[in-house]
């Protein structure tokens, strides 16, 4: 046959290719191949460790990803949980922003076209390839709950057959070590000379910082309210975070009542900020928004990723390129999820983390599921927001276009939920990007604070390890130039709008 031959000339070529390299190279390649053996071992008993036995694919009725993606928790029972909350400090209480919410009443018919444009279809197995109605086999590909939704977001759950897994380990799993790895040994060099006064950091503005890393990420779905027109206070928006996780000075996870923080919309400066019954300066609210950045709030796009993913086998004729991009979104939650915590132990032998974040209560953990359990609050009153900020102006419109894009080529992506993606994509590696460019120095966290320095130690080591992207991928990741319909629709459009934002939005999750 065809494919026999093939072979053959194959098996001829290397043999003829093999018998030309000298002795050295031979040796060379021999080594590498043992080595690569002895690593694909080590891989697969962490994929049986992991996964073998251990999860289920979305086609299975008890994944979480198998039912519907969970409603966001309305504004209605946000507001009631913050008013709630600030009765329990008197400092609240002559607070003009938390009484002065209006009830957001969005457009129901606007509303109603995104949920149409970003619902799944039934099938994980493209529509082609779906036999007649009737058949077993029919019936078992059409295998998503379409009626039931999930209970909660879940970052970690989707099965990856042992190939996908070792692929990963392969090609993404070492350059992200080396990311993390180079940053933290540069991160020690400047932490030993910035103590001897060897070297200086460059200067921070904390108050324009604190403003930045609420309006330019995605942070800023926090916005409660703003003052009115003829308010003493100026032009004031207020942002809370109510049972707000933190991990103190002595390693504990902590709970606050509400976490609130006020910022100038029209000098984009802090004014205060409040963690229950302590004020806090634009140093310290740094810390805590920073820390609530990489352990609560952007976990919740890991986790919705999940609904907007495929990895099933019969992808891989009809769009390639997009189950390829669902495997490293979810390996990545993996790599996210499941290692991180393991490599608190290293750090803390280094000297970059105190040993209370290596210990057995995890109080980073219990941080990240604090904010995937909260899940996403509804922030339709957002766009008040968008003359102030790059950001936000930017994801309104073109989440727009993402999802009327994603309508169009919905029998590209079978069972995936088109917001899922785009919150997967899109808002996540911006959130990345935004969160690489606006905390310029890694140092400007405050490890020596006295009551949050412990949360700037680990948010040291997520900023120079695991925000910028990884290094050395050999596949294509950004919607620009990635010569798939879908995803060059939506960057043509996107770079009219912003240019630089639009070249950093990936396909995938990968970093």
């Amino acid at each position: 046959t065809s494919k026999m031959i093939v072979r053959a000339v194959f098996a001829a070529l290397l043999s003829y290719g093999l018998y030309q390299l000298t002795i050295p190279t031979l040796l060379g390649i021999l080594a590498f191949g043992v080595l690569y053996i002895v690593y694909t071992a080590y891989v697969f008993k962490k994929w049986e460790q992991d996964f073998s036995g251990h999860r289920l694919t979305r086609r299975n009725s008890k994944s979480p990803s198998n039912s519907l993606l969970p409603d966001i928790k309305s504004l209605e029972e946000n507001k009631a949980r913050i008013l709630e909350n600030s009765k329990y400090h008197e400092q609240f209480d002559d607070c003009e922003l938390l009484h002065d919410v209006p009830d957001m009443k969005v457009t129901k018919k606007a509303n109603n076209e995104f949920r149409k444009r970003a619902k799944r279809t039934a099938s994980l197995t493209p529509k082609d390839l779906i036999p007649k109605r009737g058949s077993i086999i029919g019936s078992m590909l059409g295998s998503l709950n379409m009626v039931s939704k999930a209970d909660e977001l879940n970052m970690d759950h989707i099965y990856v057959g042992f190939f996908d897994f070792l692929w990963a380990f392969t090609f993404i799993g070492p350059f992200s070590y080396f990311l993390w790895k180079k940053g933290t040994i540069i991160l020690r060099i400047r932490q030993f000379l910035s103590k001897k006064g060897i070297i200086t950091p460059k200067p921070c503005d904390y108050e324009a910082m604190c403003a930045t890393i609420i309006l330019e990420q995605t942070q800023a779905i926090h916005y409660y309210a703003r003052t009115k027109p003829d308010s003493g206070l100026g032009n004031i928006a207020g942002f809370f975070f109510a049972n707000f996780p933190y991990v103190d000075n002595d390693c504990e996870y902590q709970v606050a009542d509400l976490f609130a923080v006020d910022i100038d919309l029209d000098t984009k400066r802090f004014v205060k900020a409040k963690l229950d019954d302590v004020n806090l300066n634009a140093k310290e609210a740094l810390i805590l928004l920073w820390y609530n950045t990489i352990a609560a709030q952007h976990v919740k796009l890991h986790s919705m990723a999940n609904w907007g993913v495929n990895l099933d086998e019969a992808l891989s004729d009809v769009n390639p390129f997009f189950r390829r991009s669902s495997v490293v979104t979810v390996m990545y939650n993996y790599f996210g999820y499941t290692s991180f915590n393991g490599f608190m132990k290293i750090w803390a032998e280094e000297g970059l983390v105190s040993d209370g974040w290596a210990g057995s209560k995890k109080p980073f953990v219990q941080s990240v599921n604090h904010g995937i359990k909260d899940n996403v609050w509804q922030h339709a009153q957002i766009d008040e927001l968008a003359k102030y900020s790059e950001f936000i102006s930017f994801i309104i419109k073109v989440r727009a276009i993402f999802l009327a894009e994603f309508e169009k080529h919905k029998k590209l992506f079978p069972g995936t939920n088109g917001e899922a993606m785009f919150v997967g994509t899109v808002l996540h590696s911006l959130d990345h990007t935004l969160m690489d460019w606006n905390l310029e120095d890694a140092l400007w966290l405050d490890v020596d604070d006295a009551r949050f320095g412990k949360m700037a130690e680990v948010g040291r080591v997520v900023k120079v390890g695991f925000v910028s992207d990884v290094p050395g991928l050999y596949f294509h990741k950004r919607f620009k130039d990635s010569g798939h319909p879908f995803y060059e629709s939506v960057y043509q459009k996107a770079a009219k709008i912003n240019k630089k934002l639009a070249d950093n939005m990936d396909t995938c999750i990968i970093k």
